[in-house]
């Protein structure tokens, strides 16, 4: 039996077939073909690239008919506002936009901040499904029969069927937590009616088959089932091995996101006023939140290619050049990452800057990369110590994406971290993850229980306990210099 997992990213989609014992057997993936300088994605641009990459990795397997099922999870936040006919009314204004405008900033005066984060258990903000929906709505040229979210969207086109899964919901400022519903307080104060959203459902739902001529159009068997996944980052945690309470899972992309297992949602707000969600994870084994930094692998790349371009003429990749040539020692530079301004968690200023303090004339290259990486953990250990005050402890932290194939990054995080770090060997997280769910609807068994036969881990990192002694006064000057940067 295969399982295809389909893990939909803001710049790529991809697809990624396993089998039923976890044997990762194709993949394939696009980034979409956008035009340079184009923010927004036309959906059907973004439908054009998934059904692709499912044909391509359908195309690759040795036997097409053994595909029992197909799942697709995707970022959050964003959606496709369709008419009564199907089609899209507007591009799709992406996660890492935000839709500011008055409209908006009078609903949350009115409603009150307060009430949202007792509500949805996040902080209100522009960047949220709700700032774009009130957009869309003013600016569609048709009424908006449903908003259908990004995952949503895809199995629509596939079965005609409009649902969204929890933690997709969890991200529109409309959905209560704690009830596990759409809030009628928040849709009559924002004049969306419920007529107007997807059904809510669990994560891994089977919706069903295909729609007629899709199974030809994508080379899949006709019998194939259609399963709803989740947020990018829940199927993350479970590909990673997320299970327990005090289980995190650490992701290294463009964005740094640490997505920890916690029992409870917190007593009082001021776990939202740090910008943290209350997310219900899978088989209600707890919540899970997300503490992320939009500037994290993105500097480590400004560095290596605004710094590290004469690099490309070796035979190996410019981060294996520099990984191998980074001091073994921690750096007496102290690294501020907000390249692209303070964005993610605790704190939102898209007017921050970044900073590299202590260079010299001795500083070279390998010295400032090091302390990049030491500056972003910096940021994520800042993280960490905010969580705690919500009770959100960290026992175990899983290391996947591109961070994690850094041997240097990952002693630099169990060192700054103050805990080891377990690196998955597998790379494609997310897509297996939605293969798991998708096996798990078919199969009728747990998700947890029958993801334990993919989780494979390479050997753990323990903290070196006397960088970890420099890394534990240099943090408090970090705290000291953000703190002042900050109110600059």
């Amino acid at each position: 039996m295969i399982s295809l997992g389909i893990d939909i990213g803001g710049t790529g989609c991809k697809c990624v077939a396993f089998d039923h014992a976890g044997v990762q057997l194709g993949m394939s993936y696009e980034e979409y073909p956008l035009a340079a300088g184009m923010v927004n994605l036309p959906p059907l641009v973004l439908a054009a690239s998934v059904f692709r990459v499912i044909r391509d990795c359908a195309s690759r397997l040795s036997d097409k008919a053994d595909i029992a099922v197909l799942t697709v999870s995707s970022f959050g936040e964003s959606f496709v506002a369709i008419d009564e006919a199907g089609n899209p009314l507007d591009d799709i204004l992406m996660y890492f936009g935000n839709a500011e405008s008055a409209a908006f900033d009078a609903l949350v005066d009115r409603v009150g901040e307060e009430t949202f984060m007792r509500i949805c258990r996040i902080l209100p903000d522009a960047s949220y499904s709700l700032a774009k929906m009130i957009y869309t709505m003013a600016k569609a040229p048709k009424p908006v029969w449903k908003f259908l979210f990004i995952a949503g969207y895809i199995c629509y086109r596939l079965t005609g069927k409009t649902m969204t899964d929890v933690s997709l919901a969890c991200r529109t400022l409309l959905y209560d937590v704690e009830k596990g519903g759409w809030s009628q307080e928040l849709m009559e104060a924002s004049g969306i009616s419920e007529s107007q959203l997807p059904t809510v459902v669990e994560p891994g739902t089977l919706l069903g088959g295909l729609l007629p001529g899709m199974a030809q159009e994508l080379g899949l068997p006709e019998n194939v089932q259609v399963v709803i996944g989740t947020h990018d980052q829940i199927v993350n945690a479970l590909g990673a091995g997320v299970a327990a309470i005090g289980d995190a899972v650490d992701t290294s992309g463009t964005c740094e996101c640490i997505t920890p297992l916690y029992p409870a949602i917190p007593e009082t707000l001021d776990f939202q006023r740090n910008n943290f969600a209350c997310v219900p994870y899978l088989e209600g084994r707890g919540y899970v939140t997300y503490a992320y930094n939009i500037s994290a692998g993105s500097v480590v790349r400004w560095c290596r290619d605004a710094l590290g371009s004469h690099l490309k003429e070796e035979a190996r990749s410019v981060y294996a050049v520099l990984n191998e040539a980074a001091p073994s020692e921690p750096t007496s530079l102290m690294v501020l990452p907000f390249l692209q301004g303070m964005g993610g968690t605790p704190d939102v200023d898209p007017n921050a800057t970044g900073l590299i303090a202590g260079l010299t004339t001795q500083t070279r290259l390998p010295d400032i990369y090091r302390a990049i990486l030491e500056g972003v953990t910096f940021e994520m250990r800042y993280n960490m110590e905010k969580l705690s005050g919500g009770n959100v402890g960290i026992n175990r932290l899983l290391a996947c994406g591109g961070g994690a194939r850094s041997p240097v990054w990952l002693q630099i995080k169990a060192d700054i971290l103050g805990c080891q770090i377990i690196p998955v060997k597998q790379e494609e997280t997310g897509a297996m993850g939605s293969a798991i769910l998708g096996l798990s609807a078919v199969l009728g068994e747990s998700p947890l229980k029958l993801a334990q036969r993919f989780w494979q881990y390479a050997e753990p990192i323990q903290p070196n306990p006397a960088h970890q002694a420099i890394y534990d006064q240099r943090y408090q000057l970090y705290k000291q210099l953000r703190a002042f940067y900050k109110e600059m």
